[in-house]
């Protein structure tokens, strides 16, 4: 259920630059339970390898919040091992990043969530609680850019949609939550969740995540 309280939120982030990190985490901790943070992804996994089967202090993250451009491990290269060594966790990508085939690479491994390190507070906080809820927030600039890249593909596949799916994937698509499409739309969050859930039959994915990337990938919605 989506809810706007970080409150018992727990978030870890992974960040190479020393003053980024530490700005980022001073502003996620005012507003979650608990903030860890790591300069590379090898760095979380002997985090995750030193707990064992305990819990370490702080809890098992909900969210964290992934650079692409790190050391050793990049954060594309690092996804789906975080992912494999962390199940209770979604990944947010927050990143300079903003070419296309790294954003599609990142939504396609799993990623929960892409944010450019331009997004204000108030759009990593979204982010960070629409991933919480089990959606996910792409950045309507990010969109942009990767609706543009794809613009040139000429064959569509037809796999059914509706006209009012292929409305809600493409407020997916802009970085809407359900909330927000359900206003934009003037129906209820049930209804949406209900054409989402269809969406996700239809393009055989599982979901918020999977459904974006195959919908910029296959240019099934407009811009």
């Amino acid at each position: 259920m989506f809810t706007s309280d970080l409150s018992e939120s727990i978030v870890w982030l992974v960040e190479d630059d020393a003053h980024y990190r530490e700005a980022v985490a001073e502003l996620v901790a005012t507003h979650v339970r608990s903030v860890e943070a790591f300069g590379s992804v090898e760095a979380v996994l002997a985090r995750v390898d030193s707990v064992g089967k305990g819990e370490p202090e702080g809890g098992w993250p909900e969210v964290v919040l992934l650079d692409v451009n790190l050391p050793g491990l990049s954060g594309i290269e690092g996804l789906s091992q975080l992912k494999s060594r962390l199940p209770g966790s979604v990944v947010v990508m927050l990143t300079i990043r903003d070419d296309a085939e790294t954003i599609y690479a990142a939504l396609g491994a799993g990623a929960s969530g892409y944010l450019l390190k331009s997004a204000s507070p108030d759009e990593l906080l979204a982010a960070i609680r629409e991933a919480r809820a089990g959606g996910m927030l792409m950045q309507r600039q990010v969109a942009r850019l990767v609706l543009a890249s794809f613009e040139a593909r000429a064959t569509v596949p037809d796999y059914g949609l509706t006209p009012r799916e292929t409305e809600v994937l493409g407020e997916m698509v802009a970085g809407h939550t359900q909330p927000q499409i359900a206003d934009r739309l003037f129906v209820s969050l049930s209804t949406v969740n209900s054409h989402v859930q269809n969406i996700y039959a239809k393009l055989h994915v599982h979901n918020g995540s999977a459904a974006v990337a195959k919908a910029v990938r296959e240019r099934l919605v407009g811009e």
